[in-house]
């Protein structure tokens, strides 16, 4: 009797010991950890449109513009956020990013008629969208001869 009292607490230790280590470490299990991160430029635009639809402004983007495309993409550099954030145009866009590798990714959204696009920051490390801008491009119709 008293033997199997002695297992049953050893067994509860451990146990115990076990749930604490995954507590503890419980972002590198579930992959949030950014040293576990994949290369967020292997992100397809399935994973990239996934994420855009947790976020109501880029949902109802693409809800509204079922025939958008994502255009340009670009993982952010430190260098590059810094560049964005000192830049001339769209520095809404970089600031209040960490200033970090590889963790953000740009997308950028047209729609089928080429006027209308989302400018989106994905953030890789949370999980979110970062930020949304929309861009509305207006053409002339002045012709050049």
């Amino acid at each position: 009797m008293k033997v199997s009292k002695i297992y049953i607490a050893v067994i509860f230790i451990v146990l115990l010991l076990t749930a604490g280590y995954f507590f503890i470490y419980r972002e590198t299990f579930l992959g949030n950890d950014s040293s576990t991160l994949k290369d967020i430029s292997q992100f397809s635009d399935e994973d990239i449109v996934a994420l855009l639809k947790t976020n109501p402004d880029s949902s109802e983007y693409m809800g509204k513009y079922k025939d958008f495309k994502i255009g340009k993409r670009t993982v952010l550099t430190k260098e590059s956020i810094l560049e964005g954030q000192n830049g001339e145009n769209f520095k809404e866009v970089y600031q209040g990013l960490d200033i970090e590798n590889n963790r953000y990714l740009r997308a950028d959204l047209m729609n089928s008629a080429g006027d209308w696009g989302l400018i989106t920051i994905l953030d890789f490390k949370k999980r979110t969208v970062a930020k949304v801008f929309g861009m509305l491009l207006i053409s002339t119709g002045v012709e050049v001869k």
